[in-house]
């Protein structure tokens, strides 16, 4: 590369150089694309990399991207359970936008099943995953979640958001 780069500017006199610089500039961008076509790609080979590949792609609303990538993701060894979970959720959440609701719950009893020993923080969204299974058809195992959640609140309060979920979940199923 430096060398083809060398090559180009020696073949440019400097007294030239006033009247070829639109050459000049030229030439080096077609170096430079050149240089970003060719370059190997990093490879991924940690979960942040394929996290931040699928949000990236998921951005671009490449969605069927973002699914390869986490999938590709969950192949490497060496992940935690917290971090497969992760990429399993992700893909639920992707399938979930996508109104795949099947998809979605199956993904999401993959990263629960994964986590269920772990304790992670309450989030918001988990009413989008219970919502998800009610969709799904899945309605005995959206409540079976959410008593699962609500169990949580041992070390994290905030799970208690949810009580009204189940309590609408009981009413309106059973």
């Amino acid at each position: 590369m430096v060398h083809l780069v060398y090559r180009t500017i020696a073949k440019y006199s400097l007294e030239n150089l006033v009247y070829d610089a639109s050459l000049v500039i030229r030439d080096l961008i077609v170096i430079l694309i050149i240089f970003k076509i060719t370059r190997p790609k990093k490879k991924r080979t940690k979960f942040k990399h394929f996290h931040n590949a699928a949000i990236i792609a998921e951005m671009e609303r490449k969605y069927e991207k973002a699914l390869e990538i986490r999938n590709e993701g969950l192949n490497l060894s060496g992940l935690s359970n917290a971090e497969r979970a992760g990429l399993h959720a992700g893909n639920g959440g992707t399938y979930l936008y996508l109104k795949d609701y099947n998809n979605a719950t199956f993904c999401f009893d993959k990263a629960f099943e994964l986590v269920q020993e772990e304790k992670f923080p309450y989030d918001k969204q988990y009413i989008e995953v219970i919502d998800s299974y009610v969709k799904a058809n899945r309605k005995e195992d959206a409540l079976k979640l959410v008593e699962s959640l609500l169990q949580r609140q041992s070390y994290h309060k905030k799970f208690k958001k949810l009580e009204p979920v189940r309590e609408k979940l009981l009413t309106k199923y059973n």
